[in-house]
């Protein structure tokens, strides 16, 4: 079995939304073909964007049995003020609860919620997990940039392990931030789409780890994408730093804990690595999709030099226990 853990969604009540705003992020038609306008992109709305059908079926194409879909929090349409992301959030959110329900077997769902208004945002989960069946929701990763942006995820984190929430930290702007991208002077592909977007989620991952959030909320579980951006790389660098600057510190490898991360978008040499540096119970398959809708995932998980049981746990093992483990406080 395989678990596609990353993977977002785009339908219909999004569409409809983004349809009524005349800044970005929105949706607009050119030469008859709807486009989501996005600060950093333009996107036509075709294939896996907007098909079930076609979604279903490049998952049977990849041998992907299931798939664990998200509102697409990276466009910003969670992080708009509150009059405008409210109804939207609730909204998309059931439809991906409708989704799932439609095809059991072959989705769950992470939620939205209205970060503009944190009150709101747990109420949310709440709604979210226990009457949709959603199993948690999706966080944008810049709130986990400081220790004090941790904190005030401070009613969201109580409303997660109230209801047994999983959480994903994926990369996206906060509602205090301005939409507009950072500019570079070049190679912006490059340095925006790989460089800085991981050195972001690396900076998301120590902020959890070095925050009380995960002893505070022992019924919570936590996914970070991408393995964890540059960590598995750097970690060894970090340990190094603290042994030789502040000795009587923990060091980072060691405060991990039980976050699982996700290997979308990326290739066999960095999922070795990942498994290697956190054990296969920790790693998950995702693909990032209908971002990415080529083999890369699929063939890294294939080819990737490890064990067949790290394989297995890779490919669906990690995830189903991860899941599992909050399922009845989830259930109320």
């Amino acid at each position: 079995m395989i678990f596609d853990t990353h993977a977002h969604y785009y339908g219909e009540t999004l569409f409809r939304h983004m349809a009524a705003r005349g800044e970005v992020p929105r949706v607009e038609v050119r030469d008859g073909t709807r486009w989501m306008v996005t600060p950093t992109s333009g996107f036509p709305l075709v294939g896996g964007f907007v098909s079930l059908d076609e979604r279903l079926g490049w998952m049977d194409a990849q041998g992907i049995d299931r798939q664990l879909i998200t509102f697409p929090g990276a466009l910003g349409p969670d992080v708009l003020p509150i009059g405008e992301s409210l109804d939207l959030v609730r909204d998309v959110n059931d439809e991906l609860a409708a989704t799932c329900r439609a095809y059991p077997d072959r989705f769950a769902a992470l939620a939205g919620l209205p970060l503009a208004d944190m009150g709101k945002a747990a109420a949310e989960l709440k709604r979210a997990v226990r009457t949709l069946g959603l199993v948690g929701a999706i966080i944008p990763s810049n709130y986990f940039h400081s220790l004090a942006g941790v904190a005030s995820l401070a009613e969201v984190f109580a409303a997660a392990e109230e209801v047994g929430a999983h959480l994903m930290l994926h990369p996206g702007q906060r509602h205090d931030e301005s939409l507009a991208p950072k500019a570079w002077p070049d190679l912006a592909m490059h340095r925006a789409s790989t460089i800085d977007l991981h050195a972001g989620i690396t900076q998301a991952l120590i902020s959890l780890m070095h925050s009380d959030a995960m002893a505070r909320h022992p019924h919570v579980t936590w996914q970070v994408v991408n393995l964890g951006g540059t960590f598995p790389f750097v970690f060894e660098r970090m340990d190094h730093i603290v042994a030789t600057r502040d000795p009587s510190a923990p060091r980072p490898s060691t405060m991990v804990g039980e976050i699982v991360f996700d290997c979308a978008s990326l290739g066999p040499r960095a999922l070795e690595l990942a498994v290697t540096v956190f054990g296969a119970e920790r790693v998950m398959f995702g693909t990032d999709y209908p971002i990415f809708t080529s083999t890369v995932c699929s063939t890294a998980l294939r080819e990737a030099r490890i064990s067949e049981a790290e394989r297995a746990m890779v490919a669906s093992g990690t995830v189903l226990a991860t899941l599992a483990k909050n399922a009845g406080r989830r259930a109320g």
